[in-house]
This record gives C-alpha cells, structure tokens and sequence, in this order.
C-alpha cells in the first residue's frame, strides 16, 4: 500500500494563514490598499479558481490594472515568508501521517514553487524525511509522478491512496491511473462538487483511519 498526499490544505492550512496574508500583499500592489472589501472580493474570486495566479489575474482584469503589474503579484505568491511566519498544520497532521509512515510508504506530490514549498513544510514543522518520496511538480501537473511512484514502489493502483483538496489538480489524475481516492474538504475542497468516482470525502485527516487500515 502506498498513501500520497497533497500539502496546501490537506497537510497544512494554507487558506486559514498563508493565503490571506498573500492576498493582502497582492492587493497592495495592485490598488494601493488592503481593505475588508476588497479582500472579501478577492478571497472569493479565489475560492472559486484553481490557483490563486488565476485569481489574481481575473481580480486585476476586474479592477483595471496592468498586466506588467499583475505579473508582479503574482510572484509575490512563491516569495519567502517572514521568519517569524507561523505555518499551522491542519488538526492531527503531523500525527496521521506518524501512524502511515510506521505502517508503510507514504509520499507528499505538492504542486508549486519548489523553495517556496519545501520552505512551507519546515515553517509547519513536518520533517521531509517522513515521506518516502517527494515531489514537487512546479507546473503542478502530477499525474506523472503518481505514475513513477507505482513503478517505484511496485504498487497496483487499486493499492494507492491520494489525498488531496483539488479534484482536477490532486485526484483526478489519480483515478485515471485507478487508484483510490480522498478529497479533503479543507480550502477549495469545502466548495468541491462530490464527483461519482471519488472515493472518501474527509473534514479532518484523522478520518483517513476508518478508511484505510
């Protein structure tokens, strides 16, 4: 048996501490200001993308402003935190993925920055070397890597689990490849449809032992 999960709000809660904070950046450089109203807008604008660039992009296309200075929030997504930026996991993530480990391989494929990424699992405290394998596909196309990992690990996909927020991004490329699936409804996952196909639909990751022994 092999479990991978995803990072962003399924190991770590992204939307509930880095997101806000990196959509105030973002608004600040776009129009100057922060506000509760716009920060309302953008939030929502985002919940209802599958990456915060397109959201930012579709918010800076509504208000008027420059590609050129679009482009600069953007990258302002994968700049470095404040070291004292503190990166909460979501509950009982660091003792779920405890259990697995001391039962068998599991592997983290998170889609992003590779520095920015790596950068959040220290700030959570998660220790890389709980995971088997890492990958961090920075155009977060992940299939193919889900595609190694049952080659690397000598696994049938029918023994693979994926665990992640994003339907497209994290599972759908899992069930193509026939291997079972979990959403976390945590961040975009609480507004994701239930597809037929998936598997599990989760709130927390200690749900996760009723459902794989």
């Amino acid at each position: 048996m092999l479990i991978i999960f995803d990072l962003d709000d399924t190991l770590i809660d992204t939307s509930g501490a880095i997101t806000p904070y990196k959509l105030q950046q973002a608004l600040q450089l776009m129009i100057g200001h922060a506000s509760k109203e716009e920060l309302e807008i953008i939030t929502q604008i985002n919940l209802q993308s599958a990456k915060t660039a397109l959201a930012l992009h579709a918010y800076g296309a509504m208000r008027g402003v420059s590609s050129a200075t679009i482009a600069q929030a953007v990258a302002l997504l994968s700049k470095p935190l404040p070291d004292d930026f503190p990166v909460p996991c979501t509950p009982y993530a660091k003792e779920i993925l405890q259990y697995y480990a001391s039962r068998g391989p599991i592997a983290l494929v998170t889609g992003g920055y590779p520095p920015f990424q790596k950068e959040k699992l220290k700030k959570a405290g998660i220790e890389p070397s709980i995971f088997s394998k890492i990958a961090i596909p920075e155009d977060s196309l992940k299939g193919p890597f889900y595609r190694d990992f049952l080659r690397e690990f000598s696994v049938d996909p029918d023994q693979v689990w994926v665990c992640g927020d994003r339907v497209a991004m994290d599972l759908a490329p899992a069930h193509a490849l026939g291997c079972k699936t979990v959403l976390m409804r945590w961040g975009r996952g609480l507004q994701m449809p239930h597809e037929p196909w998936i598997d599990h639909s989760i709130r927390q990751l200690t749900e996760l032992r009723n459902i794989i022994p």
